[in-house]
């Protein structure tokens, strides 16, 4: 991968946890059920997840962890 891809995957994983953690935000002031909550807990793990493939250099494993964050937070959040 060149710098300038790598650069680009860096961004949109940025992104997608931003995304992510807007959701998030939207989400703490409703009432979720038990389940939903387990779900809350699974995105923040990915969210750490992300964090630390980013810091070992694993940029795709950090970009396909911050996909599965997103994906399970809208989903959700249109529960």
């Amino acid at each position: 991968m060149s710098d300038q891809q790598a650069a680009r995957q860096r961004a949109v994983t940025d992104q997608l946890l931003a995304s992510t953690d807007a959701s998030l935000q939207r989400l703490s002031g409703r009432t979720l059920s038990q389940d939903q909550q387990d779900t809350v807990t699974q995105i923040r793990k990915f969210m750490e997840q992300v964090k630390a493939a980013e810091a070992a250099g694993d940029l795709q494993r950090a970009y396909k962890l911050a996909v599965k964050a997103h994906l399970l937070a809208d989903a959700l959040e249109k529960s």
